[in-house]
């Protein structure tokens, strides 16, 4: 595909759907995915569902959306749209409409290309969802070439109220001066919402992160990040120095951290991450509130640390002070009382806290139970034989290997 093409109005269609697949060939049946276990649905009911409503009743609150001005929501979703569906869900609880914008770009059966546009028919049928809406087929780090068609897509959905990048690319697997890397997709993103609208809106972030996805020089720069922070905050640096093992300072620190996957190697590049946000907002005067986060394993044998890190980060337009220094009128007085938390130490303190849901699903039963039920109902509505008495989902979700050592813990406690 040539991404550096200016397309007309009305060939959009070329670049947006596949080509025509003649007569439908019979579905293969589906199979079950990694992004179909019950901490994916964790991620869904107490991360995106959760920080969407909120942030609808925010924009709803302040005039912004009205039945002229609906949710806009980019994304990247998989065949099925679930999470395009679920959006759907929580418009329609907050009686708004839904645009959505989609990147997709993947090797499909027939089956899989079919699937997708049923659902998406399903969607773009009713009401709730503005005609428009639609997924594209294109790498989201398309949009990081001047000129490109799924640039020029992207601007053209937007500006958003949510955005949504589940990725299973890594966020910066090589060094700097590229155009396809998953940060420099985001830069892109973050450049053009700053620009485009100063309204409140949410990034939503799931990528791996492990000592082989984020290169030797991207973890440099974000590094920097925290010790350039380190240097100029007294706060932050006593609150990081925390995480010191005795006699460390903050390079010995990012150091030691850096040589093996886990819990505070997600903890850091989360925070440095945070943090390369927050000075890219600074510059538009924009805060970035950082949302409570989750991490979980995709490694398929023990210790099954966790390398997926899902966040969020909420972006907030500040008061622009406009001042009279002619004298004519009087300027208004700073509001007293004590000041907020700063980005920078939210930051910090969030990534801190970073949950690791494993342990938390494997820790509550009931939890788990939930979590599967809901994940069922949600696969079973887009065509999946959940309750197949050979190829059903608690058949498949019992074999997977972190499953099964879970199963056998549980026995033996």
């Amino acid at each position: 595909m040539n991404s550096e093409v200016n397309l007309s109005e009305d060939s959009f269609d070329a670049f947006s759907l596949p080509e025509d697949i003649g007569e439908i060939a019979s579905p293969e049946p589906l199979s079950f995915a990694p992004w179909h276990k019950p901490r994916k649905q964790f991620v869904r009911k107490y991360q995106w569902v959760r920080h969407a409503n909120a942030t609808i009743k925010k924009l709803k609150d302040a005039g912004h959306l009205d039945a002229n001005s609906p949710v806009r929501y980019l994304t990247l979703p998989g065949p099925d749209l679930l999470d395009v569906k679920l959006m759907a869900d929580v418009c329609a609880d907050q009686e708004v409409r839904l645009h959505y914008t989609g990147f997709c770009y993947v090797r499909e059966t027939e089956a899989v290309r079919l699937r997708r546009h049923t659902q998406q028919f399903a969607l773009d049928r009713g009401t709730q969802v503005l005609p428009g809406s639609g997924v594209h087929i294109s790498r989201l780090e398309e949009i990081t070439r001047a000129n490109s068609a799924a640039k020029t897509l992207m601007e053209r959905g937007g500006p958003y109220s949510i955005v949504n990048i589940d990725a299973c690319e890594p966020i910066a697997n090589e060094d700097g001066n590229q155009t396809g890397r998953l940060v420099d997709a985001i830069r892109t993103i973050v450049d053009y919402q700053l620009n485009a609208s100063r309204q409140p809106w949410l990034l939503y972030l799931t990528t791996p992160v492990q000592t082989d996805s984020v290169s030797e020089g991207a973890q440099r720069a974000l590094h920097d990040q925290v010790r350039n922070n380190v240097a100029a905050d007294t706060e932050f640096a006593e609150e990081l120095a925390g995480r010191y093992a005795d006699g460390e300072d903050v390079d010995q620190y990012l150091v030691r951290v850096s040589q093996e996957n886990g819990h505070e190697f997600v903890r850091t590049i989360t925070l440095a991450v945070s943090k390369w946000l927050v000075h890219l907002a600074e510059q538009a005067n924009f805060n970035v509130k950082k949302l409570p986060a989750v991490c979980y394993s995709m490694f398929r044998k023990e210790p099954y640390l966790p390398n997926m890190v899902s966040t969020c980060y909420l972006f907030l337009p500040r008061n622009i002070p406009i001042l009279d220094n002619t004298g004519l009128t009087p300027n208004a007085q700073p509001h007293a009382g004590q000041a907020p938390i700063s980005d920078h130490i939210r930051a910090l303190r969030r990534s801190v806290e970073i949950e690791n849901i494993d342990e938390t699903i494997s820790n509550s039963l009931e939890l788990k139970s939930a979590l599967v039920a809901e994940t069922k109902a949600l696969l079973g509505a887009v065509g999946y034989d959940v309750d197949h008495p050979e190829r059903g989902y608690d058949i498949w979700l019992s074999s997977e290997p972190m499953e099964l050592a879970d199963d056998t813990a549980h026995m033996e406690s």
